[in-house]
This record gives C-alpha cells, sequence and structure tokens, in this order.
C-alpha cells in the first residue's frame, strides 16, 4: 500500500473512530433529565469540526483553521453560557486569535487548499525560549488551579492538578509551534493526549460514578494515534522543506 493510499484510509478510520466517541457522548448526555439537548447538538457539532481540524492539522492543510475556528468560536460559547469566565477568556483572547495567526503564518510558508504547509524545525536557541514559555505558563497554570480550589475550600488532588495544568500548558505552547508550522508541536500534542488519558483514567479510578469518563478517554485515545501519525508526517513535510532551502542557497 503506497503512502496516499494509507493516509487516506487512516484519516477514514480517525473520522471516524472519533466521530462515534462524539455521538456517543451526545446521545448519553441526552439522557440526562435536566439534558439542554439543542446545546447538545450544537456542543457536538463543534466537537466534529475539532476532529476535522485535527485530522487536517496531522496533513499540513491550511484548512485545519476554519475548521478549529468554528470549534473554538461554539466552544467559547458553550463556557460562556457554563459561566466558566477563565476558560472564556482564554479561548477568546487566544485561542480564536491564534487561529487567524496560525492562517497567515502557513500561507506564507506555501500553504494552500491544494498543498501542504512547508513544515520546519526548530533549532539553536529557540529550544530555549520555548522550553522557558513551557516552564512558565506551567507554574501559572498549576499556581490557578491549586489556590483556586484553596479558595473554594474542594478536595485538592495535586497529581490531578499537575495533569491538568500539563494538558493546558503543552495545549497553549503546541498552538503557538504549530501556528509558526513547527513539526515539535506533535510531540507536545502527544503530550496532550497522553496526559488527558492519564487524567481520564485517574477520574474513572476515583470518582465511580464519572462513567461518562469513558468517552473523553477514547476520544483522546484516538486523538493519540492521529498525532504520532502526525509526527511521521510532519518529519517528512519538514525534511523536505530543508532539502529545498538548502538548495536554493
Amino acid at each position: 500500500m503506497n503512502e496516499q493510499k494509507f493516509n487516506k484510509w487512516f484519516n477514514v478510520f480517525i473520522l471516524a473512530g472519533m466521530t462515534v466517541c462524539v455521538v456517543l457522548s451526545c446521545i448519553s448526555r441526552f439522557q440526562e433529565p435536566d439534558a439542554r439537548k439543542v446545546l447538545l447538538v450544537v456542543s457536538a457539532f463543534g466537537a466534529l469540526m475539532g476532529v476535522i481540524s485535527t485530522v487536517l492539522s496531522a496533513n499540513g492543510s491550511i484548512w485545519t483553521f476554519l475548521f478549529g475556528l468554528i470549534d473554538v468560536t461554539i466552544y467559547s460559547y458553550i463556557l460562556y453560557d457554563s459561566k466558566m469566565p477563565s476558560q472564556l477568556l482564554l479561548h477568546v483572547g487566544y485561542f480564536i486569535p491564534m487561529e487567524f495567526i496560525g492562517f497567515f503564518q502557513w500561507r506564507k510558508r506555501g500553504a494552500t487548499g491544494k498543498s501542504a504547509v512547508k513544515a520546519q524545525r526548530i533549532h539553536g536557541r529557540k529550544w530555549l525560549w520555548y522550553a522557558l514559555l513551557f516552564a512558565g505558563v506551567f507554574a501559572a497554570s498549576f499556581a490557578i488551579s491549586y489556590f483556586s480550589l484553596r479558595a473554594t475550600g474542594a478536595e485538592i488532588h495535586v497529581a490531578k492538578n499537575l495533569l491538568d495544568a500539563a494538558v493546558t500548558t503543552s495545549n497553549i505552547v503546541a498552538l503557538v509551534m504549530m501556528a509558526f508550522a513547527y513539526m515539535e508541536q506533535w510531540y507536545l500534542w502527544t503530550l496532550v493526549n497522553l496526559t488527558s488519558i492519564a487524567v481520564w483514567t485517574f477520574t474513572m479510578l476515583t470518582e465511580p460514578q464519572a462513567g461518562y469518563a469513558i468517552i473523553p478517554l477514547l476520544k483522546y485515545t484516538f486523538y493519540l494515534i492521529n498525532g504520532i501519525n502526525g509526527i511521521r508526517i510532519w518529519h517528512k513535510l519538514s525534511r523536505e522543506s530543508e532539502m529545498a532551502q538548502n538548495l536554493e542557497k
């Protein structure tokens, strides 16, 4: 099987698997007596847009930002409706603008509706800057989560808070790397998926009533598989870009 055919069927597998997880999640919540069905349907649609965006991103397609924008916009409304101001501010003030920044940066790097982006690698001093960015965001994320829980008197699980901070930080930093088409973003997306799997596994083990946790657990498992394929594809894209740059010199 050639690479193009493999990617086609792999994408079908990932899209189908993650779509099933989203639909099952929606159906399970429909059973709740106080379920807001219209909002659930809108939420499911946004999640499906996110699924498509993830697969397109792994393949270096600029259309990832269109579907990602739809996903983040819908999720921002859900956060507003759910009265979660800190998460809403993060999505409106950071995630939505990054979709536009990423779109224009990818266009500069040759991405079109038909051509994949010219990926690049992180070299030299840039590693230090990204390491410092990660450390700073992680420390701030953990501190906000920890002291918020203390202020409300809620039970604190340090391990879960550390995992949550790792997920948040990896999302933020990986999105910066994605906007500038760095291959290394996929290492962070892998960390996001692994830590998310750990968080939901921990939730299932410590909260027996949280049967719903199986759905996001399956979803992030599919994200992990897609991310590993993303590493493979972006290794090739970045290698081709570097070879082309060397020939131009």
